[in-house]
């Protein structure tokens, strides 16, 4: 039992209620923006079945097509759904009339009145006012039930537990007596057996509470004695039910057994083994019905044209319910490879966009038969840069090792700065290695520091290396006659006497132009989301044929 306050979907319980065989009953208050603050009775089906493997598919077909199911003697289906274990239907709440057997003078009952009742369902009409039924109400009444359970029948909806408690009445001047008939398809939910198990495994089913064993065992009265726990309902279920109601509202009261035999008689024959075989025939035998056309309603010379097969209908929803998931499979199919394809489409774009102004990033651009080489972080206007270390700022004289540094844009070319700790030399200097640990403990002539200057040829795909700039100098690429291309200090080439000339430091992309990736993967998904669409087209087809 869950606790006042506690939320069951759009719903927030005032009330407890009861339990019957297939969950508990709450009377709750809707939080939803289109309904707030209306009450709602709600059903929460038990964990015990929505634990059960594959219910939850079957438990939302089935509520679906319940949705549909609304009419004259029906009390329809407002929502389910479903968060965590908590599977719930709601139906509009019902408020009945409060009972008071000994109003004061001038004090009209009400649920304020001490020693109120209230007056919901059939139960309760027997329980505390079974005179006030007469023969014409009770024709009233049966006429509603009928109305509803040859509607519910046509559509494939057994009830399988109707009782007098959960057959909703009121009363008004132009009917005495109108009745619905409430959870419908609820019973079907307690007989869902586990995908792969054995259907006549009876540790299927549940184990029930108190209360739920005597709610139970009360809708047992009122099924046939062949009805087993468990097994789905069938037509004949509902037919003796409506017999085993008449029976209950005769031995309600003080009646005369001649004055009911014309009810009595028809009571007997809903009864029996034979029974009636459809609503319809059963509608056309109750005293007082004069013509059924007025409702709708014919009686097939035929007992099995009366209307079609129950199975045959359960069948057949079966199937729309398949094509209708396979429909929906295929849309989110369709859809979802449509959009990763316009989303590998556009990255491809960007990516062509970025690769027109910008060096590939993260790809190693060096030049063979020299140590130096570069790498981009991808970035706008700045990000991450990697090198390696010139022989110049290694205090050893090899250089070669990755240093990490942060690279910008400036004057068109990408300005690449990079720093190396000097190594420490405890013999000679006042610091000691371990002065250096901590923040703050450095300083800027503790470091070497370099800038390179590259610029990007979008041609070649390419980086050129434009200078070099440290503490000491600038230098620029230049080469000998019989010498490759290197740097040079700015003041060289003026003191060469023409002997030191400018040259490139072309630095080549490593692994040459990549796969575009993004345009396959592209192409890939935009192809399957065609021929997901071309399916869905063809599946339609089918079921709008069917329409």
């Amino acid at each position: 039992m869950l606790s006042s306050g506690t939320r069951i979907g759009p719903h927030r319980i005032t009330s407890w209620l009861g339990e019957g065989s297939c969950g508990q009953s709450y009377r709750c208050e809707s939080t939803a923006d289109s309904s707030k603050g209306e009450f709602r009775y709600v059903k929460l089906i038990s964990r015990e079945l929505s634990d059960r493997k594959g219910f939850c598919d079957f438990f939302e077909q089935e509520c679906q097509a319940l949705l549909q199911l609304e009419g004259v003697g029906l009390w329809p289906m407002k929502d389910f759904g479903i968060m965590k274990w908590k599977h719930w239907i709601s139906y509009e709440w019902f408020e009945g009339k409060a009972f008071n057997p000994e109003p004061g003078e001038g004090d009209p009952a009400s649920e304020e009145s001490q020693g109120f009742e209230v007056l919901r369902t059939l139960e309760d009409k027997l329980r505390l006012e079974p005179e006030s039924i007469t023969k014409d109400s009770l024709l009233g009444l049966m006429t509603d039930l009928h109305r509803g359970l040859h509607k519910a029948h046509l559509n494939g909806f057994i009830h399988g537990n109707l009782k007098p408690s959960n057959i909703l009445i009121t009363e008004n001047e132009s009917n005495p007596l109108q009745a619905w008939i409430a959870e419908f398809g609820l019973y079907r939910f307690g007989c869902f057996k586990s995908r792969g198990e054995d259907g006549n495994d009876e540790s299927e089913l549940p184990t029930l509470t108190l209360d739920a064993q005597q709610s139970h065992e009360m809708g047992a009265r009122f099924r046939p004695k062949e009805a087993q726990a468990g097994v789905d309902p069938e037509e004949k279920w509902d037919l003796f039910a409506m017999g085993q109601v008449v029976r209950r509202v005769i031995e309600s009261g003080e009646r005369s057994e001649t004055e009911w035999e014309d009810w009595s008689a028809w009571a007997t024959r809903a009864c029996s083994d034979q029974g009636f075989p459809s609503v319809a025939h059963s509608m056309a035998a109750l005293p007082g019905m004069e013509d059924l056309s007025e409702f709708g309603i014919t009686v097939e010379t035929e007992a099995g044209s009366a209307s079609r097969d129950n199975e045959e209908i359960r069948l057949e929803r079966e199937r729309e319910w398949a094509l209708a998931e396979k429909i929906s499979t295929l849309r989110f199919r369709r859809n979802m490879t449509g959009f990763a394809g316009v989303l590998s489409f556009i990255a491809f774009l960007l990516s062509f966009l970025y690769l027109f102004l910008f060096p590939a990033p993260w790809t190693e651009y060096s030049m063979e038969g020299v140590l130096d080489s570069y790498q981009l972080g991808a970035g706008l206007w700045g990000g991450q840069a990697w090198g390696i270390v010139p022989g110049a700022y290694d205090d050893e004289g090899s250089g070669g090792q990755n240093v990490v540094g942060e690279w910008e844009k400036e004057d068109g070319m990408f300005k690449m700065s990079f720093r190396r700790f000097k190594k420490i030399n405890d013999q000679k200097g006042d610091k000691k290695l371990w002065q250096f640990i901590g923040q703050g403990n450095t300083s800027p002539n503790d470091y070497y520091n370099w800038t390179d200057y590259l610029r990007y040829d979008r041609k070649r795909e390419v980086l050129l290396l434009i200078k070099r700039v440290d503490d000491r100098d600038t230098y620029f690429p230049g080469k000998t006659k019989d010498g490759g291309a290197r740097l040079y200090p700015r003041e060289r080439f003026s003191r060469s006497g023409g002997e030191i000339v400018a040259a490139e430091l072309v630095f080549p992309r490593k692994d040459g132009r990549g796969r575009s990736w993004e345009l396959f993967f592209a192409f890939g998904f935009l192809l399957a989301s065609s021929l997901y669409h071309r399916e869905l087209r063809k599946v339609e087809k089918t079921k709008f044929g069917k329409d």
